[in-house]
């Protein structure tokens, strides 16, 4: 009576597996075979408890081997003979190079070279018949194509035993030989029960040689064997998928696939730049990013892990930079749990088109979803997202774009009676589109999420064209048009912290060599880089600056320093990175200083402009129009003609401009460093009603009123005063006059400061620069001036001393003050005597003050006080206001400290130890 055959025994669970996958690029050279033998066997010493499994894949490099061998079928199919040898001796020429490279025994290459070069003939055999038959050549590709997994496998057994030690078993594995497929449907099936029996036959055969020997198989990746036992393959990512199976198969504690990247990363690092790797990320996150074209691992290398028990870990690691820990792959319920992030990624689908089918007679008809997805799949048309309204009046599908034409008329052929009587309105086509897609297992438990999402791309000006979100609520989807997918990718991965915001920069100087706030700025923004990307999360990259008749500018995504721009400006040479060009046509430099500023990839483009001309702002409207946004110290602009200040009126409501406007940051263009613009359009918006507006707008009269008529000392006795030409000679000399001193002195930059704050009241109609200098007090013009110390200043110092000294007798100081009445329509700039202890009187040179008198505000005004002069004060308020505009992407609370604004400037650091606005006290506001 016959008996059964013993059944193989089964693998002990005492024994852990872990399972290695080496891919081509880390298996292109004999160098590169000896650095994975080497991480191997530091991780078997690390875990001296494991048996390993390391599946190879064939030698990849240029050419890469199975590209070759693909090729050599190819080749023979056509007769192209000369094509089949050329293939045969790069193959062959690679594996013998790679062999005298890999410093083997003498015994063990020349049994490898034996091996390949039998190999090889037999190749050229199948291929023989194959040209004289005329087979087709896909029958033989998946013999052919895993001969490089075969010879890799070989090779690596070989290097592992040369490098390895006594204590470990090394085991080549023939992967057809345990691998079994059903091929009978389309895909590739594995038949677990007779492949693990297979490989409980292959252990059982060749036992450890003592108990205390370790196991490493090292297995053919990518082949397999069907049912009838023909040599076959996996399909694509064949080798990882190897991996899995044998890590299934052996009830491995883990498996690691080494690559060439450190790790699943957030994003396509190409498109954007900030992706990082992510150090957790779930198996159905994993599926999600693969599908919409993240380059993970494939969804099917998943299965066996998944449906092992207990499922797998995955792991993504670096070949080439081993010591970092790279990306586990596992299951959901630890994860996005422990993660601070609720989206682990962002993909992206491009080369697609949105089909939109939309009519009344869809609405509540039966049938009509059938046949339009019918259709298409008769005519082999695959759907990649549909969206539809609940009203059922459209249907929106995503195909790929070289689908669409073919998918437009078909289904107009199908609904050609309802487009005859208009039941559907219209079959149309956009494209070229691309899908962006937020993937995270924590999506589900954080609300706000979509509308963050959303909120990205609108800030980014990117128009969606379709939405669509699974009910796991793991996926949102958004169709953008194809030309925004990038700027889409970056702004929605900035929005959900997974990287810095780039906002791209360019600042317009005011002065050349000399200092100037322009270069106070750079050197400024050059400090704070570092400290905004921790803190906030922003890169602010300075990639355009324009001077006096020069520009620099970079298109590499570094930053433009101060030392850049000097260093080029005095002859030195500018580095590789950079580029600077001198030119008399200041047209040509502003429109390449726009042209480099805008950039579809980039959401955030702004100008400094830290000039007092006029010529510069007459840019600003045109930057507007173009979505930058301008933060100017400048207000010539504002305060200009009537012509140019309606021409910034529209560019600030958009009119005139592609898309939304950019913002007009002016807060700069009246007190410095204080906050005089946003105190006041705070008051309104909260519905306040401005009464009268006054202050000591002018920082060179503050320091010139101040020495000619200084208040009372602590003991009570009042300082002689200065001369009014001897104060202005020193307000000169401590740079805290215009260019042009006249300017300061005649009341044109006071009026130009009061234009701005009239123009946020709502007067702008009433009143213009000139109109207030003509109406206000003034001592001094550009003749009397050009006397100098002669009679004109002579009667200055002679008047100005006269009016102080009556000052001084009825106990009250000279100030020169300015101040809008709004009842009134009333603006005035003129020297007014103030008593000793009221704060015009107390307020110290190079500071200003500004009292709102308001309904809220009525027996004690709001004030406001503080260092106005500086330089640096200044360039520290500019970029305040760049980070109050990009205040929806910087955190609330910083990791170190908050971005703080006190009286006399605008920084990053601890908060001031007074307030910025306080109230007056009776006594010091009389």
């Amino acid at each position: 009576m016959p008996t059964n055959p013993p059944k193989p025994p089964t693998l002990s669970p005492s024994v852990p597996w872990s399972v290695f996958k080496f891919g081509g690029t880390s298996v292109s050279s004999a160098k590169n075979y000896k650095n994975c033998a080497k991480i191997s066997l530091d991780d078997m010493q690390s875990k001296p408890e494991n048996d390993f499994a390391i599946v190879v894949s064939a030698m990849g490099g240029k050419p890469k081997t199975t590209d070759l061998l693909l090729g050599l079928v190819e080749a023979a199919s056509t007769r192209d003979d000369a094509a089949v040898e050329l293939n045969l001796n790069l193959i062959k020429d690679k594996h013998m190079t790679c062999l005298a490279e890999c410093e083997l025994s003498p015994a063990a290459q020349e049994r490898l070279n034996g091996t390949i070069n039998d190999d090889l003939k037999s190749i050229q055999d199948v291929l023989r018949t194959v040209s004289l038959m005329k087979w087709n050549p896909a029958k033989i590709s998946a013999l052919v194509s895993g001969y490089g997994e075969i010879w890799s496998g070989q090779i690596l057994t070989e290097v592992m035993k040369k490098m390895g030690g006594d204590d470990t078993q090394y085991e080549y594995v023939d992967a057809r030989k345990v691998i079994v497929v059903d091929e009978s449907n389309d895909d590739v099936v594995i038949e677990w029960q007779k492949s693990e029996e297979n490989l409980q036959t292959f252990l059982s055969a060749s036992p450890p040689k003592s108990s205390g020997t370790r196991r490493c198989l090292v297995v053919t990746g990518f082949v397999a064997s069907n049912t009838e036992g023909v040599a076959t393959t996996l399909g694509r990512d064949g080798s990882d998928y190897s991996a899995a199976i044998f890590g299934k198969l052996l009830s491995a504690k883990e498996v690691t696939i080494w690559t060439d990247v450190d790790g699943v990363l957030s994003a396509d690092p190409r498109r954007v730049p900030g992706s990082l790797v992510l150090s957790e990320v779930s198996f159905n996150e994993a599926m999600e990013l693969a599908y919409f074209g993240a380059k993970v691992i494939h969804p099917k290398t998943m299965q066996p892990a998944i449906l092992s028990n207990p499922p797998i870990p995955i792991w993504i690691r670096n070949t080439f930079n081993p010591s970092f820990r790279g990306s586990r792959i596992y299951t959901s319920s630890m994860t996005h749990k422990q993660r601070d992030r609720c989206v682990c990624g962002f993909a992206s689908i491009d080369g697609l088109a949105i089909l939109n089918v939309e009519g009344s007679g869809m609405v509540g008809v039966k049938g009509v979803a059938r046949r339009l997805f019918g259709t298409l799949e008769d005519n082999g048309i695959s759907i990649i997202l549909i969206a539809q309204a609940s009203s059922e009046h459209s249907i929106s599908l995503a195909l790929e774009q070289k689908d669409a034409d073919r998918a437009k008329a078909v289904l107009e052929e199908v609904f050609s009676r309802e487009l005859k009587h208009g039941h559907i309105s219209d079959v149309s086509v956009i494209a070229p589109a691309s899908i962006v897609a937020a993937v995270g297992d924590g999506m589900s438990a954080v609300t706000g999420v979509a509308g963050r999402f959303f909120r990205a791309l609108g800030e980014s000006k990117i128009n969606v064209l379709a939405i669509a979100q699974g009910a796991s609520e793991r996926n949102i989807s958004a169709i953008v048009p194809g030309a925004d997918a990038t700027r889409a990718l970056r702004a929605v991965h900035a929005a959900f912290r997974l990287s810095q915001t780039s906002v791209r920069v360019g600042v317009v100087l005011d002065g050349g060599v000399s200092t100037g706030l322009g270069r106070s700025l750079l050197q400024l923004l050059d400090r704070q880089r570092q400290h905004m990307i921790v803190s906030f999360d922003i890169d602010v990259q300075v990639v355009c600056v324009k001077g006096d008749g020069a520009i620099m500018w970079t298109d590499n995504g570094g930053s433009i320093t101060d030392s850049d721009w000097i260093g080029a400006l005095k002859g030195g040479k500018a580095k590789s990175s950079l580029q600077f060009m001198q030119s008399g046509d200041s047209k040509a430099l502003s429109d390449k200083f726009s042209g480099v500023l805008l950039s579809d990839e980039c959401s955030h483009n702004m100008v400094f402009d830290c000039t007092a001309l006029e010529t510069i702002s007459k840019l600003h409207p045109g930057w507007l129009a173009k979505s930058i946004h301008v933060i100017t110290a400048n207000n010539t602009g504002i305060s200009g003609s009537d012509e140019l200040r309606e021409e910034l009126e529209r560019a600030e409501l958009g009119e005139g401009g592609v898309g939304e406007p950019g913002r007009y940051l002016k807060e700069v263009c009246v007190g410095g460093s204080l906050p005089v613009i946003r105190t006041l359009t705070d008051l309104l918006k909260s519905g306040d009603r401005i009464r009268k507006l006054d202050g000591i707008l002018s920082v060179s009269f503050s320091h010139i009123m101040y020495q000619v008529s200084p208040p009372p000392g602590d003991d009570g006795t009042v300082p002689e005063g200065v001369k009014f030409s001897e104060a202005v000679k020193e307000a000169i000399s401590l740079g805290m006059m215009e260019v042009d001193p006249v300017k300061d002195l005649n009341n044109e930059y006071s009026a130009r400061c009061l234009m701005v704050l009239v123009s946020e009241l709502g007067l702008g109609d009433l009143w213009n620069k000139d109109r207030i200098m003509s109406v206000c007090e003034k001592f001094i013009d550009s003749e009397s001036w050009k006397k100098g110390e002669g009679e004109g200043f002579a009667v200055l110092d002679a008047e100005i001393e006269k009016r102080q000294a009556a000052a001084k007798a009825n106990k009250c100081v000279v100030r020169h003050i300015s101040s809008i009445d709004v009842g009134k329509s009333n603006v005035e700039i003129k020297f007014l005597d103030v008593p000793y202890n009221h704060v015009f009187a107390t307020t110290p040179p190079a500071c200003e003050t500004f009292r709102f008198f308001t309904k809220t505000y009525q027996q004690f005004p709001l004030v406001i006080t503080g260092q106005a002069e500086g330089l640096e004060n200044t360039a520290n308020a500019l970029l305040a206001e760049m980070l109050n505009l990009m205040a929806g992407k910087v955190t609330a609370t910083t990791r170190k400290g908050g971005l703080q604004r006190n009286a006399s400037s605008a920084f990053l650091g601890k908060a001031p130890s007074s307030p910025t606005l306080r109230q007056l006290s009776p006594s010091s506001n009389k």
